[in-house]
């Protein structure tokens, strides 16, 4: 991505302050017993607060707003019923 203006900038540094807010909202809400599925609702509601939406379902139908990694899960987690577990490492990819 090309940014080309001051205009750009602001409008990403916007977006980015939203998806820090879905991150932070996400991230305290891990625990063991969680589902990634719990996590990435917890994602999709902060960026409906914020009147944003996710790219990867819109561009490419992914099948959650937030991909949500497990372990050895190297990227695009799908959300789904998986609970996470106590060591777990987790990584996300939010819109």
């Amino acid at each position: 991505m090309s940014i080309n203006s001051r205009e750009q900038f602001e409008k990403l540094r916007a977006c980015g302050m939203i998806v820090g807010k879905e991150l932070r909202a996400m991230a305290a809400q891990v625990r063991a017993g969680v589902t990634t599925a719990e996590l990435c609702k917890i994602g999709s509601r902060v960026l409906a607060e914020h009147g944003a939406r996710s790219s990867p379902p819109m561009v490419y139908g992914f099948l959650g707003d937030v991909c949500v990694s497990v372990n050895d899960e190297v990227v695009h987690g799908i959300p789904g019923d998986r609970k996470i577990q106590t060591g777990d490492l987790l990584t996300s990819s939010p819109s």
